[in-house]
C-alpha cells in the first residue's frame, strides 16, 4: 500500500514575507506527517490563498485531516 503524498503551492501574493510562508508551510508539513499513513495512498495538494493566525490554521488543518482520515477509512484508495 502506497502512502499519501502532499504538494504545496503558498505564493507571495497569499503571503508575503518569507518567514512567515515557511512557517505555514512547515506547520502544514508537520500536520500532514501525523497523518499520512491513515490517508491511505491519496495525494493532494494544499494551497494557501490568504494568511490566517497560527491558531486558526491549526484549527483547519484539525478539521480537514480529520474529515481525510475519516472519507480515507470508508472509501479506500485503489493500491
Amino acid at each position: 500500500m502506497h502512502s499519501a503524498r502532499l504538494g504545496l503551492i503558498v505564493g507571495k501574493k497569499a503571503i508575503a514575507r518569507a518567514h512567515a510562508r515557511n512557517r505555514v508551510k512547515r506547520i502544514i508539513r508537520d500536520r500532514f506527517r501525523r497523518a499520512r499513513y491513515a490517508l491511505g495512498g491519496y495525494d493532494m495538494v494544499v494551497r494557501v490563498v490568504g494568511s490566517v493566525s497560527d491558531q486558526e490554521l491549526h484549527q483547519l488543518l484539525n478539521r480537514l485531516f480529520a474529515d481525510l482520515e475519516k472519507k480515507a477509512c470508508e472509501h479506500p484508495a485503489d493500491s
